[in-house]
């Protein structure tokens, strides 16, 4: 049985690596012999089959077809309606993890617990369907681990860097920017901020919008006129970017059954020109990350890259411009963040992360600007703060004879409560006949592996109430609906 195990559940591409004897993590094939398995799900209509990876991808027909599945995590109306079936993202999810368990499995032996690594921005709701996906795949998860951090982890251990480090992870759905410092064997996350849809999907669609150009241009008509035929443009596009890694310009031929083909022409410099101002939004998320903990570029020791986006010249001489110094890369820049897992399922207590969002409550405040008192999201823990951790605020109630206390549980930094998300509410019964102004406090706690409880005191009458938050709305099966699911799901043939 492989003790040490760390999946990257990727938008694009997901692996599964192990810990070695030796201590080194190792990518575990699949049954395809790749190293990486496309997260691209297949139902197929004609055998009860569910086919993940490259056959997914390439099965043709694109209404039965998912992909970038990860996206969707955070949706709760999000589902995919298959054959009378709803499948949610987090099913679509476990039938990739499915493949990953079952196929590796032969090969390191037994696969039960595992660390998952998520986007540094993944807010609650994507964390517990993550979670999810694993326990109907027959996995348990020991920790969630961010991607960024995962990466940082194998960087340290294959290339020794250390000292004050930021981590650009561009993959195929999400950049994550992470600053951390390493010394030695222990890990400290200073900061992370990510965004949830910029990655290398976005550079494809965009080369998508130069292929229909250059199409009408030449042929007079639409080269896209359905979703087949836009999915063979978008892989097409994709192979052009990887090519344009290499080669300054790239010929390709392209058309539709209705129209005819066109020839493309694109130059290196063409593209980078369109997707400009994506990298533009990433050096700015870099900079949001260094302000936001009072750093320069020049308090960076190490830039190291993550994820397969990170492979276009532009995108690492952008980032030499701005630092002064070129970015460390490790080669397989696609398998870091699967591989760091793997040594992160060891060393994890050596790792200490930071709070992905903040954690507040909705309370009767004084606007600074108008001067009027109203509701506002109160932070509780801040973003970034060190964990595990605990925080605590005094509240005191608005009006007299309240009979309980009602406490919204808040994630996000806005103070607009239309803006934050609600993950959780605790109510307590107080003594009747209570004047206004009686003192309440809110005690909040995270743990390492992301956990918060909250804790609330009338300090009046010594009552209180604590519960372990955890994010019940729209999008989450209950244990019972899980286990059931689960337990159909592993019936399933996935191939």
């Amino acid at each position: 049985m492989a003790e040490y195990v760390g999946i990257d559940l990727g938008t694009t591409l997901s692996g599964l690596a192990y810990l070695k004897p030796d201590g080194n993590a190792e990518i575990v094939p699949n049954a395809d012999g790749e190293r990486l398995t496309p997260s691209v799900v297949y139902f197929d209509a004609h055998e009860d089959v569910k086919l993940v990876g490259s056959a997914a991808r390439d099965g043709g027909d694109p209404d039965r077809t998912v992909y970038q599945i990860k996206r969707h995590m955070d949706d709760p109306e999000y589902f995919v309606e298959m054959d009378g079936k709803k499948w949610t993202p987090a099913e679509i999810s476990a039938l990739i993890l499915s493949k990953l368990k079952r196929e590796c499995s032969r090969i390191i032996g037994e696969i039960n617990d595992v660390v998952i690594t998520v986007p540094a921005n993944f807010n609650e709701l994507a964390r517990k369907n993550t979670v999810a996906a694993a326990d109907m795949a027959g996995l348990k998860v020991r920790r969630l681990v961010n991607e960024p951090t995962a990466a940082a982890v194998y960087y340290a251990h294959t290339q020794a860097v250390k000292g004050r480090i930021l981590v650009f992870d561009l993959g195929g759905g999400t950049l994550d920017v992470t600053i951390l410092e390493v010394d030695n064997d222990s890990f400290k996350i200073l900061t992370s901020e990510g965004a949830r849809h910029l990655g290398g999907a976005n550079f494809d669609e965009q080369l998508l919008d130069i292929y229909s150009a250059q199409y009408k241009a030449q042929i007079n008509a639409e080269l896209c006129t359905d979703e087949r035929q836009r999915r063979r443009v978008l892989h097409a596009a994709e192979d052009a970017k990887k090519m344009l890694s290499k080669l300054q310009r790239v010929n390709d031929t392209i058309g539709n059954d209705s129209n005819g083909i066109a020839r493309i022409d694109l130059t290196r410099e063409q593209f980078e020109k369109t997707v400009s101002k994506l990298l533009t939004r990433a050096i700015m998320l870099v900079e949001q990350a260094l302000a936001g903990i009072k750093l320069t570029t020049k308090d960076i020791e190490h830039v190291v890259l993550v994820g397969g986006s990170t492979r276009i010249p532009k995108v690492k001489s952008a980032l030499e411009k701005h630092f002064g110094k070129p970015p460390k890369s490790c080669g397989n820049v696609d398998e870091a963040v699967a591989l760091g897992a793997a040594l992160f399922a060891k060393r994890s207590g050596r790792v200490r992360e930071v709070c992905n969002a903040s954690y507040g409550t909705l309370a009767m405040l004084m606007d600074a600007g108008s001067g009027e008192e109203g509701v506002q999201n109160s932070v509780v823990i801040p973003k970034n703060t060190p964990i595990p951790c605990s925080k605590t605020q005094v509240y005191v109630t608005s009006e007299p004879n309240e009979k309980v206390i009602e406490v919204d549980i808040t994630q996000g930094e806005d103070t607009d409560p239309r803006y934050v998300d609600i993950i959780g509410r605790i109510i307590l019964e107080v003594p009747p006949n209570r004047p206004a102004g009686c003192e309440i406090a809110v005690t909040y706690s995270y743990d390492e592996n992301q956990r918060v409880r909250a804790l609330v005191v009338d300090k009046q009458s010594g009552r209180s109430q604590e519960v372990a938050v955890s994010y019940k709305g729209k999008g989450i099966l209950s244990e019972e609906e899980l286990k059931k699911r689960g337990t159909a799901l592993r019936q399933l043939r996935i191939e």
